[in-house]
């Protein structure tokens, strides 16, 4: 999407600095009274070429001083002039870097390498990143081939490193590490072949987006998918997939995490998991929990059953352990011969946090736990309700636990939401995701509630007047509940915030994935993007956001007309020409878009000035059937839609008029715009070597 005007602001002192906020003094925030959030920034955005993604967005992480994000797209439109795809092929995006300071936009790894022609998938690309605290390292999965030794058709574990220029063969240059490697050198792991092969798709390892590599970028928590494998440095293929390991990068070591009793590898990690800022720590959602962490008798021995579980995993002596549950084996009285059963109100000292099992009322299978820098802290989700519950809702609940040693499952578990039995759609529903800032003080919630329950901090400030959207809140434990999207000040995101948004390390920035297309001025790719907003003193007298992207407006035109009735333009990769034209209510809409030449030629010897007609070249309508915002899409001729992918843009004037039911007066308005093709130069030049 193409940005015609652009005005820069002033970057934000703090971010200029560039300094960590694990490096500054840790505490949390304290809000004052007029204290708010920045209006959104937009990060999938290429600014030195003026135009948003033409693809969606899909995952994403923010470095610990919240100056990077790092995100996953399917857009064809940020690669570098230069960068040019191979013959007969075309990527279909890759994973991105974002400067907030400069604005600038930098490749970390290519996309899905795809069949021109067919659009066949020839080769899984990048996906899944995280960032270290400085930006510099980014972690992600893809079964490309980017060093040399790396001779499998399997989908490996890689690590960026974005001070390195990264040349036109990515396996030279040294750009990249992999992190899927055997213990004690750069072996690549060799994986069990697939009974049905997968040709450049093959199951080996992954990591899970947003908590995969340590603050100082030295440390990688990964897992083995569907197939085993030799990890960490076995003779046979016999590790069972589904195991997590942590790969010091410095050292070379590569660690098996889900370590069974008799110390062979355990097996039953799921999607779900987290390393700690400072490396130590890995949380995550596995089965065969009575494997590996001591059972409470009467519990169920089922090794197909979810649980959240816990490890330091640098030391050699320290047990897996369970975060919470129906169970509390760290309680010093809980000792071996006491029986506990599936009752939520039972109370005594081998009874747990919750009224059940960690998955007993709720699916924590993709429901990642989220850590404290130094590990300790914990916060996740359940819908077991806490113990006692005479009802449990059958929502999933925000919960923080301590893992400090000595302190049970029950005396360091807090419970930050709770829904309710009632019928009360204020009150109900999932909190979707959760992430928490370095000193474990702050939570970020998505969610579409929009009551919160004691003994959830109280809600200052307003709440989204509109059901049906899920949203962010900043919790504050022992503070306030604080909603983080404003519009242009107040009002409601006109669209859903997705699960997997992130938090800076001191909890005053956040990163999200949105398809709301008010959170920047002129929004209107129609895609899920990527955005940031920062906590501020005071929202009304704040600087604008920094960055070339916070500034997307007028794309390709402004809108135009009165304000129950303007129309604005996005000229599509495609060729086509996008409306969104808001309504004041029913009618019949029309659009027309006509050539816009000069009004006329000079004269010269060969004969008088003479006019140049304008001609309509493509038309559009709908019904509205209300007061609403609505898409009309214009498509060229045959001849005119040639000359477009060649790469010659067609500037028009769009005019539109609404003739309103069952009575009103006509409604005009008009406006520039072109048809263009974003990819063309860049297929060119690629056809052109």
């Amino acid at each position: 999407m193409r940005i015609d005007r652009l005005r820069l602001r002033a970057p934000l002192a703090a971010l200029a600095a560039g300094t960590c906020a694990l490096c500054a003094a840790a505490g949390a925030f304290a809000p004052s009274a007029r204290a708010g959030w920045s209006e959104a920034q937009l990060a999938s955005v290429h600014n030195g070429r003026l135009e948003q993604a033409d693809g969606a967005s899909t995952a994403l992480d923010l470095s610990g001083d919240g100056r990077w994000v790092v995100f996953q797209t399917a857009a064809t439109n940020f690669f570098a002039d230069d960068d040019a795809d191979a013959p007969a092929t075309m990527r279909r995006g890759g994973i991105f870097r974002f400067d907030r300071v400069t604005g600038a936009l930098a490749l970390v790894a290519d996309g899905d390498l795809l069949d021109e022609e067919s659009g066949e998938l020839l080769r899984r690309g990048a996906s899944a990143p995280s960032v270290s605290d400085d930006g510099r390292f980014v972690v992600f999965a893809t079964a490309q081939r980017l060093v040399p030794q790396d001779a499998n058709d399997n989908i490996d574990v890689y690590v960026r490193d974005m001070a390195l220029p990264l040349p036109a063969d990515r396996a030279s240059g040294g750009a990249y590490q992999l992190v899927s490697a055997r213990d004690g050198g750069d072996e690549p792991a060799t994986y069990a072949p697939r009974e049905e092969p997968l040709p450049g798709r093959n199951p080996g390892a992954a990591v899970y987006p947003g908590q995969a590599i340590s603050g100082d970028g030295r440390r990688v928590v990964f897992r083995t998918t569907e197939q085993s494998s030799d990890l960490p440095d076995r003779a046979e293929l016999d590790t069972q997939p589904g195991n997590v390991f942590v790969r010091d990068l410095q050292a070379k070591r590569t660690v098996l995490v889900t370590r069974a009793f008799d110390g062979d590898d355990a097996g039953g990690a799921l999607a779900p998991i987290a390393l700690s800022r400072d490396g130590a720590t890995v949380a995550w959602v596995g089965t065969q929990a009575p494997l590996q962490t001591r059972m409470v008798e009467g519990e169920s021995l089922d090794g197909g059953q979810p649980y959240y579980l816990w490890r330091r995993w640098d030391d050699a002596g320290a047990a897996t352990r369970r975060i919470t549950g129906l169970a509390d084996p760290d309680d010093p009285g809980c000792l071996p011969g006491i029986t506990i059963e599936s009752n939520p109100i039972a109370l005594g000292p081998c009874y747990g946090a919750l009224a059940g099992n960690d998955s007993g009322f709720g699916d924590i299978s993709g429901r990642v736990p989220a850590l404290s820098a130094d590990g300790w802290t914990v916060a996740f989700l359940s819908g077991s309700g806490a113990r006692p519950a005479q009802d449990v809702d059958l929502f999933l609940d925000a919960y923080v636990t301590s893992m400090q040693p000595g302190v049970s499952r029950k005396a360091g578990t807090q419970v930050v939401t709770r829904g309710t039995t009632a019928p009360n759609p204020l009150a109900n529903g999932d909190i979707e995701s959760i992430a928490l800032s370095a000193d474990g003080r702050r939570l970020l919630l998505v969610t579409g509630r929009r009551q919160f329950l004691a003994p959830a901090p109280p809600l200052a400030g307003d709440v989204r007047s509109t059901p049906g959207s899920s949203e962010l809140y900043a919790v504050d434990l022992g503070g306030a509940t604080r909603r983080v999207l404003r519009p242009g000040g107040s009002g409601d995101v006109d669209g859903a915030v997705d699960s997997g948004a992130a938090l800076s390390a001191d909890g005053r920035t956040v990163a999200f994935l949105s398809r709301a297309t008010n959170l920047v001025p002129g929004d209107a790719n129609e895609q899920t993007d990527v955005f940031i907003v920062q906590e501020v003193a005071d929202p009304v007298n704040a600087a604008p956001p920094a960055g070339l992207g916070q500034d997307a407006v007028d794309i390709d035109v402004a809108a135009g007309g009165e304000d129950d009735f303007a129309a604005r333009a996005v000229s599509r990769p495609d060729g086509s020409l996008l409306l969104r034209v808001t309504v004041p209510g029913a009618g019949a809409l029309r659009a027309v878009a006509r050539t816009r030449p000069p009004a006329a030629r000079r004269g010269s010897a060969r004969g008088p000035r003479r006019a140049v007609r304008a001609r309509v070249v493509a038309t559009g309508s709908s019904r509205p059937r209300r007061r609403s915002t609505v898409s009309v899409t214009l498509r060229l001729a045959a001849k005119d839609r040639k000359a477009v992918r060649r790469g010659t843009p067609l500037p028009v004037r769009v005019t539109v008029t609404l003739r309103p039911t069952p009575s009103g007066r006509t409604r005009t308005t008009s406006l520039n715009a072109r048809f263009r093709v974003v990819r063309a130069q860049r297929r060119a030049a690629r056809r052109a070597k």
